[in-house]
C-alpha cells in the first residue's frame, strides 16, 4: 500500500475529456504492439439488447493458435481472431469501461487475464462511449449493469465456445464510471441524499460541476425499485479502479453484500479524489474490501494509453490530459503490478 503527499493537478474540462478519449481510441494504431509464440484468441460479438441497440463486446480467451506476425486489432494486439478456445471450466471476467470509453480501454488487463486462463469480455456501453455519448447519467447509470448482464447471458447461453466456460462464478472489473456499474452489479445502492449533500458541499468535484448528479436526480432514482440498479447474483468477485460517484455510498449500501472487492485508488486523482471517494467507500464496505492506494497515480493512470511521440506531436492537448503522470510514476510498470494483483485476486475468488 503506497501513499503520497504530492499535490494533484487541476482537472481539464468535460469537453476536452470527450475529445481526448476519441483521439486516444483513434490513435491506438500508433502504439507498439506486443507478440508471443502463441496468441490469445479474440472474437467480436454483437449482443442483442431488446428495445435498444446491440451491445458491442470484445472477448479475449486462451488459445493454442499461433500468433499473427503483426498487430491485427484496434488495440494493437496480435490476436488469433475467432480461434478455437483452449481449456475447460474457464472463469469469466467482464470489463466495464469509464465514462466515454470503449471496449479496448483495458485491453492490457484483458490479455493478461486471457493468457492466465480466463475468458474476458469487454463491453462498449451503448450511449456512453467515445463515439456515442447520447445517454444522460440518468440513463447510462441504469443501462450499464444491464449491458454487463446481457453480455454474460450471451456468453453462457449463445456463444459458440460457451462449452469451455465455468458458469457458476463470474468476475467483473470496472474503471471510473465502470466502477459504479460494478457496485450496482454487486447490489450496492447509492444514498441519493448523501450524494446531493456532497455536491452541495463540494461543487468543484467533476460529477457535481459537470451536471452528472443532476442528470441522475432527474431520473428520480429514490423512487425506483432495487431491481432497477441491476444486481446480478452471478457476480462472485469485483475489482474497482477509481470508481465514480463513490461518495454516494454508505454502510447501508453494503448491508447485504458479501462479494469480495479489490479497490484501487490513485492518490493524485483529481477527477475522482481519493479522500472523498475511495477512502470512505472502503470504510463503508468494511471487511469485504482489499484496498490498494497508489502513490502518484492520477485518474487516467489506470489506463495504458497510446502515449507515443506521434500522439504527443499531433495531439498535444490529448497527450497532456491523458498521458502525463506525476514525476517518477511509471505507468507501464504499475500496470504490470496491477494486472498481477488482479490476476491473484480473481484466481483466489473464482477458481
Amino acid at each position: 500500500m503506497l501513499n503520497s503527499k504530492a499535490p494533484a493537478k487541476n482537472a481539464l474540462s468535460h469537453v476536452k475529456h470527450k475529445y481526448s478519449l476519441k483521439a486516444f481510441a483513434l490513435s491506438g494504431l500508433l502504439a507498439m504492439p506486443t507478440f508471443s509464440a502463441q496468441a490469445a484468441g479474440f472474437s467480436f460479438l454483437s449482443v442483442p439488447d431488446p428495445g435498444h441497440k446491440n451491445i458491442e463486446v470484445g472477448v479475449w480467451y486462451p488459445s493454442d493458435a499461433a500468433a499473427p506476425s503483426s498487430a491485427n486489432t484496434p488495440f494493437n494486439q496480435a490476436l488469433a481472431i475467432d480461434a478455437s478456445i483452449s481449456g475447460e471450466q474457464l472463469p469469466l471476467v467482464v470489463i466495464s469501461h469509464g465514462y466515454g470509453g470503449w471496449m479496448g480501454g483495458h485491453a492490457d488487463a484483458a490479455i493478461a487475464l486471457a493468457d492466465a486462463g480466463f475468458v474476458v469480455a469487454a463491453t462498449s456501453h451503448t450511449g456512453n462511449t467515445f463515439k456515442d455519448m447520447s445517454s444522460t447519467a440518468g440513463e447510462w447509470i441504469f443501462d450499464r449493469p444491464r449491458h454487463i448482464s446481457k453480455s454474460i447471458d450471451y456468453l453462457q447461453q449463445r456463444w459458440s465456445q460457451r462449452q469451455a466456460l465455468q458458469l457458476d462464478k463470474v468476475g467483473v472489473f470496472g474503471f471510473s464510471a465502470g466502477g459504479m456499474t460494478v457496485l450496482s452489479l454487486i447490489g450496492a445502492v447509492p444514498n441519493v441524499q448523501k450524494a446531493q449533500q456532497h455536491c452541495d458541499n463540494s461543487p468543484e468535484e467533476f460529477v457535481c460541476k459537470d451536471g452528472l448528479l443532476s442528470e441522475l436526480l432527474q431520473a428520480k432514482p429514490q423512487d425506483l425499485p432495487l431491481e432497477a440498479w441491476g444486481m446480478d447474483p452471478r457476480i462472485k468477485a469485483a475489482v474497482l479502479a477509481a470508481p465514480g460517484f463513490a461518495f454516494a455510498y454508505d454502510q447501508q449500501s453494503f448491508s447485504d453484500n458479501n462479494v469480495p472487492v479489490q479497490l484501487w485508488s490513485g492518490l493524485m486523482d483529481d477527477r475522482v479524489p481519493h479522500a472523498s471517494n475511495s477512502a470512505p467507500l472502503a470504510q463503508a464496505m468494511g471487511a469485504h474490501v482489499e484496498m490498494h492506494e497508489v502513490k502518484k497515480a492520477g485518474h487516467f493512470s489506470f489506463m495504458v494509453q497510446s502515449c507515443t511521440e506521434k500522439l504527443k506531436k499531433f495531439e498535444p492537448d490529448t497527450w497532456d490530459f491523458i498521458c502525463v503522470d506525476q514525476e517518477g510514476f511509471d505507468r507501464w510498470k504499475f500496470h504490470d503490478h496491477m494486472n498481477t494483483e488482479m490476476l491473484r485476486f480473481f484466481k483466489q475468488s473464482l477458481q
